[in-house]
């Protein structure tokens, strides 16, 4: 679950205020292991409610058939013949209002080949019994996991969770975040943002990005506030070609803040999506 770009990073932390309320990564655990704060509970329990024939298949679990309502939803397919593989959770607990809630990453991956893994964001009341509040599909390409920091706290009970998807291959290393605002009773995905690193001969471009919460005023909801940093590092190497020119080190930044009109966070320019085209071009 843990996506392969933290093992495999080259891409800088970025510096960032202190933020409060903030749960720095997801922990992960086996469908077998008890829920967090729900004895009596395993993950296995809760996966059954997204895949009712899961069943225990040697060292994983394996079903075929996706709940019907939640399929829909998710505008995936309810029968997979070739079978849904799980092997573990990714978990984050936080708090909502004073009262415990759970955020879990449920990877369903297929046994055959695919460039997206399908992967369900669940969020749980830890009561008695876990409740399910809300879940949505974060899986945007093939290794998905919580980003770093998973949780913020927003205002009026709401927090950002954030997750992200990626792959890489030789040269290039992909990866969207994506910021998920979870409210009393439901999910909405807020934006995705795309960044890309890459190596050339002599070159390294990395591109790191990150979320911080700005406290509203007058009462407001929190404002989002998501940096690029993109910077490139000349490495000496015997290159083919002369050595490239370290570009200067640029920030591309949006702030999204809420509209009590729409009921969504609305971005104050379209910087983010001009780097996401400008990526593409470069796949």
């Amino acid at each position: 679950m843990r996506s392969l770009l933290n093992v495999f990073s080259i891409l800088l932390l970025l510096n960032l205020p202190p933020q409060t309320a903030r749960a720095e990564s997801g922990t992960m655990a086996s469908l077998s292991d008890p829920v967090t704060g729900a004895p009596g509970m395993t993950y296995f329990d809760l996966a059954r409610r997204f895949v009712p024939d899961l069943q225990p298949d040697g060292m994983a679990w394996t079903g075929h058939t996706l709940d019907e309502a939640y399929a829909q939803d998710w505008e995936l397919e309810t029968d997979w013949p070739d079978g849904i593989g799980m092997d573990g959770v990714e978990t984050v607990a936080f708090e909502r209002d004073g009262k415990q809630r759970l955020a879990v990453l449920f990877g369903l991956a297929p046994a055959t080949d695919t460039a997206e893994t399908p992967t369900i964001l669940a969020v749980y009341a830890l009561e008695d019994t876990p409740r399910l509040i809300d879940a949505i599909d974060v899986g945007l390409d093939r290794d998905n996991g919580f980003a770093e920091p998973a949780i913020q706290t927003l205002s009026d009970g709401a927090v950002l969770i954030a997750t992200e998807s990626s792959h890489w291959n030789s040269s290039q290393s992909y990866r969207i975040t994506n910021l998920v605002l979870a409210e009393a009773d439901k999910l909405t995905t807020v934006d995705e943002v795309l960044t890309l690193s890459e190596r050339f001969c002599g070159l390294n471009r990395t591109q790191t990005p990150a979320t911080a919460v700005e406290p509203g005023t007058d009462g407001k909801r929190a404002a989002i506030h998501v940096s690029v940093r993109v910077t490139e590092e000349k490495v000496d190497e015997a290159c083919d070609e002369p050595l490239p020119v370290p570009a200067p080190e640029r920030l591309v930044s949006v702030t999204y803040r809420w509209n009590d009109q729409t009921g969504t966070y609305m971005p104050d320019s379209q910087a983010l999506e001009a780097l996401a085209k400008e990526n593409e071009e470069r796949f």
